[in-house]
């Protein structure tokens, strides 16, 4: 996810997914989905992680060709995680509580990472 103090999080939608390799030139290339099209397949973060992770890596190393993919300086961005790319599991590595400001409450729920308030 973008780091809070990050450009990113003005320029790209809240809640977007965000996959990356690191490149030779020491940036991050990122892809990621924000669903601003309002998909019913990418209502979940979970769902925008697989999107963003298969853009990354269709016909890797070169990526999908797509306006959502950026080399970024490694600072703009924080890793919360990692997705099986067989799978598309997710495993998170960071505090739900650090994560609230960037993604819904819904998705840390479907992640399992909170109980739901219900």
């Amino acid at each position: 996810m973008p780091h809070p103090e990050s450009r990113l999080c003005n320029e790209i939608a809240r809640g977007s997914a965000i996959v990356g390799l690191p490149l030779a030139t020491g940036l991050i290339r990122i892809y990621y989905e924000g669903n601003v099209i309002a998909a019913e397949n990418l209502k979940r973060y979970r769902d925008r992680a697989a999107q963003a992770a298969g853009r990354m890596l269709h016909n890797y190393p070169s990526g999908y060709p797509t306006r959502a993919r950026e080399d970024v300086d490694p600072r703009e961005v924080v890793v919360i995680g990692a997705i099986d790319s067989m799978t598309h599991q997710i495993h998170m590595l960071a505090r739900p509580a650090d994560l609230t400001w960037w993604i819904d409450a819904d998705d840390l729920v479907d992640l399992g990472l909170i109980e739901s308030a219900r």
